[in-house]
């Protein structure tokens, strides 16, 4: 699993390490990563992004959906895909080691349908076994002494999720499959192309999408849309082209604004602004459905 380059911010406090899962674990984990953090508190927002698989080797987080309870963290934590974005704060000095987890990972590990379950946390006890939890926390309080690297916690959290892979059904397996290379062909992708391809009636193709991904399949394109757009943006040597083609996607410079700060919490223009969770725009964090963007 070879790793990105370490990135350290010289304004704000924090590293990001992006490493990519080994390809037994790429229909179940975008990337493994780790996040240091080196002040009291950060207050953030997180972007729509998928489900999220977090060990708190130190310091702890909360996260707090506009219309629900905010949510504390756990040692092992469980965050359920985010359909919008959601402020986040994290206390510290904090170290995280996780994996960002695709539909089907999500899926498999939680069995919980992504349009009934989002925008929160889940209880870990809800989800993982007494002795998978006793595994972790075995292994946080021996990365806190040393004895345990961030390797041998990827290697956990690739367990869990792997040994469920079983519970999920093949058919639905090739569903997202298809869905994640439409996501990925286009900025604007279309949807008859996706009805035309996907093998299943139109209203299945809504039943599954709504259940993996959280939201019609309409709905899904926006969001991704708007997420990419972002990535792009983000890029400080963006290039006028594809400064073009992204604004020619969006009806106007308005819808533009509007779905980036609903799915990242950001105007374009705050984009390139330094920020704990800029380099979570990287690409490499989200999978096949990224590869537009390379």
């Amino acid at each position: 699993m070879p790793d990105s380059n370490l990135r350290i911010s010289s304004a704000i406090p924090f590293e990001f390490q992006l490493v990519a899962a080994p390809a037994d674990l790429a229909e179940l984990v975008n990337t493994f990563f780790v996040i240091e953090t080196h002040r009291g508190r950060i207050d953030e927002i997180l972007p729509a992004y998928s489900a999220q698989f977090l060990i708190y080797v130190s310091g702890n987080g909360s996260l707090r959906p506009a219309n629900g309870p905010a949510y504390q963290s756990e040692t092992v934590n469980l965050t359920a895909p985010l359909l919008s974005a959601v402020p986040c704060t994290i206390y510290g000095p904090a170290r995280i080691v996780g994996a960002s987890l695709t539909p089907l990972g999500w899926q498999c590990l939680a069995n919980m349908p992504a349009d009934e379950v989002n925008n929160c946390a889940v209880q870990s006890s809800r989800v993982l076994s007494r002795s998978e939890l006793e595994r972790f926390e075995s292994l946080v309080q021996g990365a806190r002494d040393g004895s345990v690297t961030k390797q041998a916690i990827f290697a956990a959290i690739g367990d869990t999720v792997r040994v469920r892979r079983h519970l999920l059904n093949p058919e639905h397996i090739r569903f997202v499959a298809k869905v994640t290379a439409w996501l990925g062909g286009s900025l604007n992708p279309s949807l008859d192309e996706l009805y035309r391809n996907v093998g299943v009636s139109q209203r299945t193709a809504q039943r599954l999408c709504r259940r993996y991904f959280g939201v019609s399949p309409s709905r899904l394109a926006k969001r991704f849309r708007a997420i990419r757009a972002a990535m792009l943006l983000a890029n400080p040597t963006l290039s006028d082209e594809i400064r073009n083609e992204i604004v020619s996607a969006y009806f106007d410079q308005a819808h533009l604004i509007r779905d980036i700060r609903r799915y990242t919490g950001r105007t374009p223009g705050g984009l390139k602004e330094e920020s704990f969770v800029q380099d979570t725009f990287d690409p490499d964090a989200h999978g096949s459905s990224a590869r537009i963007l390379r």
